[in-house]
């Protein structure tokens, strides 16, 4: 009930992209939103039947608030695949993105069983560097198993992200794009966000998955969008966009509706 009323409410605010004055949001509707085009799109949709097929359980140790369908610890691969991957549509859009943006260091947190992460890795950007934290290791093999069977390359990192996030940006010259997907709650988003932060650059883009989760993903987007050092964000719905772009007279927050 939650959920439907928070999608009315964003349907209500939402324009189409004909409705954006800003003339860099017009353009990221056009040629990201609005299209439909991804690479290795076919073969990452295989993986996805087949693991939605897949009554293999396994016993996951989920550290963030789980899934809209229950969080139980014994789930079979088919459930996780329906319950806790991202939209295929919003993953496409990612990389697409990437691509636009021509992002070389990307960060994801929530591999899950790989699908986003393939999609990201996918990307035709050339120097293109994926890394993926998985807090769970059942997760993290089978993830690191079907990029392989794709043919594709992502470092996957397992551990918590409290662990493990520190010393993957100590690695990293800077962050291009990163998708935040990995625990849907207030207080470790907004960690998150500020060590994400020490990273950035004026081109840096930054995804939060679920942003209307609950109303404590709600209430961190708010904070987020309140930072200083943000001059732009984009509401999706199923995902918020933060960017740092230079020369914006006022900070500016778009609700677009795909």
């Amino acid at each position: 009930m939650r959920m439907a009323k928070a999608y009315l409410q964003y349907r209500m605010r939402a324009k189409k992209r004909h409705g954006v004055h800003s003339p860099f949001v017009y353009a990221l509707s056009e040629e990201v939103f609005h299209k439909n085009a991804a690479k290795k799109a076919k073969e990452i949709g295989a993986l996805r039947k087949v693991l939605l097929r897949n009554r293999t359980a396994i016993e996951v140790k989920d550290y963030g608030a789980g899934s809209r369908k229950g969080s139980k610890p014994n789930r079979t691969i088919a459930e996780i695949a329906r319950n806790s991957t991202s939209p295929e549509t919003m993953a496409q859009m990612m990389q697409r993105l990437i691509s636009y943006l021509r992002a070389e260091n990307v960060l994801e947190l929530g591999a899950n069983l790989g699908l986003t992460t393939a999609y990201l890795a996918a990307a035709p950007v050339e120097n293109l560097q994926v890394k993926s934290l998985e807090g769970d290791p059942s997760l993290a093999k089978i993830a690191v198993k079907n990029l392989q069977k794709i043919g594709l390359e992502a470092e996957i990192v397992v551990g918590k992200f409290e662990d493990t996030l520190d010393l993957t940006l100590a690695r990293l010259p800077q962050i291009d794009f990163a998708y935040i997907d990995g625990n849907h709650r207030k207080a470790p988003t907004l960690d998150y966000f500020q060590k994400l932060l020490t990273k950035t650059t004026d081109n840096s883009v930054l995804a939060f998955g679920d942003i209307h989760w609950s109303e404590g993903m709600e209430e961190a987007w708010q904070k987020i969008k309140e930072d200083d050092r943000i001059t732009l964000t984009i509401d999706l719905f199923d995902l918020g966009l933060v960017f740092f772009r230079k020369g914006h007279a006022e900070k500016e927050h778009f609700t677009i509706r795909l």
